[in-house]
């Protein structure tokens, strides 16, 4: 790869930094709900799954906003408002309703940088390069992941108000997208008029009715991926608490697993080698390991390497999905096809905690039993119907 590409590659993947950001906010779940003890449990953990709904309507509007702006510049204008919402509980932390409605805010910008990225990827790149940023792709939510969680851990060790202060870190990533993302062109509105906006929703309806049918077989994973992730991030406080330990505690040990996540983006290539068509699936096995690494033990070695099992299934997870749907979707129904999966994760990733209440499963433990029994269904399905070969054979008609 050369070294303007590398370049490239470093502007567009930056904005990544910034997707897992709420790992830093979901480690002070615990200190939070102490500062609200008349809230439930349940609205609490939404600081981590609400932004999520954000999510969905930047996905909704993503198609519109394309018009408006030039991709780098929707990129940069996401940055702006992560970094502005996250910034705001800072000094107004006294409402819960007002961080939810932040976190809210800053899961638009993390939607539309969740759609912008791999379109900004798959314009720049092609073939085996397109496939090893997609992979940095997920390394690089990882290492954000890492360091907002350790340094927002350490932010809000004596006063979880000021973990907060940890979103200043996207004044350096809008710097960084605006030098080094190259200029584009804004995408052409169609034509004014009535038959442009009945061409437009023809245009639509096609777009989804062309996508390849395995296509939606990967949205069916993504749900329950993003339900797996989520019940992860948004109880690993609780249980934690429960053996006595605290916000630095739990976000250090966050960070540090994060390790196995940036080490894994590293060697995907190689990790594909012997999963083959199967990474998807022993991601899941990867996922359900990180559950039972805390559920069983207060050994905080365990912790980590719970939480090293969770960013492998991640990146093992998240860049192959991104990749096959490259595949299976061409250049015109691509950005249709990524859009439509950022809206199903968000949906999954949402409604989590409202599910595990109805179904009256309770925070920590329990929830963690349940992401270990989906993890194990998925698993079980995908290697029964050997699903990663059927992809492969698919892309290759």
């Amino acid at each position: 790869m050369k070294k303007k590409q590398i370049v490239t590659a470093a502007g567009i993947l930056s904005m990544n930094l910034l997707l897992m950001s709420t790992s830093a906010v979901g480690a002070a779940i615990a200190a939070i709900a102490k500062s609200f003890p008349k809230e439930p449990i349940s609205k609490v953990q939404m600081i981590s799954s609400v932004p999520q709904l954000g999510q969905i309507v930047a996905t909704l509007l993503f198609s519109w906003l394309a018009f408006q702006f030039t991709r780098k510049n929707l990129g940069l204008v996401s940055v702006a408002i992560v970094t502005v919402s996250g910034l705001v509980p800072v000094f107004y932390a006294n409402s819960l309703n007002l961080i939810l409605a932040c976190m809210v805010l800053v899961g638009f910008g993390t939607g539309i940088i969740s759609n912008v990225v791999p379109v900004l990827t798959q314009e720049n790149f092609d073939g085996e390069q397109r496939a090893t940023v997609m992979g940095w792709s997920t390394g690089v939510s990882n290492i954000g992941m890492m360091v907002f969680t350790a340094i927002g851990g350490v932010l809000g060790g004596s006063n979880w108000h000021n973990l907060f202060w940890v979103y200043a870190v996207g004044l350096v990533i809008f710097l960084m997208g605006f030098f080094m993302i190259p200029k584009e062109t804004k995408t052409a509105k169609p034509a004014a008029g009535e038959e442009a906006g009945k061409s437009e929703k023809v245009g639509v309806f096609k777009t989804l009715t062309g996508l390849n049918g395995y296509t939606w077989l990967i949205y069916v994973i993504t749900f329950a991926t993003s339900m797996v992730m989520m019940t992860f991030m948004s109880n690993q406080s609780i249980l934690l608490s429960s053996y006595g330990k605290g916000t630095t505690y739990t976000a250090i040990v966050v960070a540090l697993g994060n390790i196995g996540g940036i080490v894994t983006a590293a060697v995907l290539t190689y990790i594909r080698k012997l999963t083959k068509e199967d990474t998807i699936a022993w991601g899941f096995v990867a996922a359900a390991l990180s559950f039972i690494c805390i559920m069983f033990s207060p050994n905080v070695v365990l912790h980590v390497l719970g939480n090293m099992f969770s960013g492998m299934s991640i990146v093992m997870i998240n860049a192959t999905i991104p990749y096959e749907l490259s595949i299976l979707a061409d250049q015109k129904h691509f950005t249709v096809a990524i859009s439509l999966n950022t809206l199903i994760s968000s949906i999954a990733g949402l409604i989590i905690p409202m599910f595990l209440a109805a179904v009256k499963i309770k925070p920590g433990f329990d929830s963690f039993l349940f992401g270990v029994i989906l993890c194990a269904v998925v698993f079980v399905v995908l290697m029964v119907t050997r699903f990663g070969n059927r992809v492969k054979a698919r892309s290759n008609q």
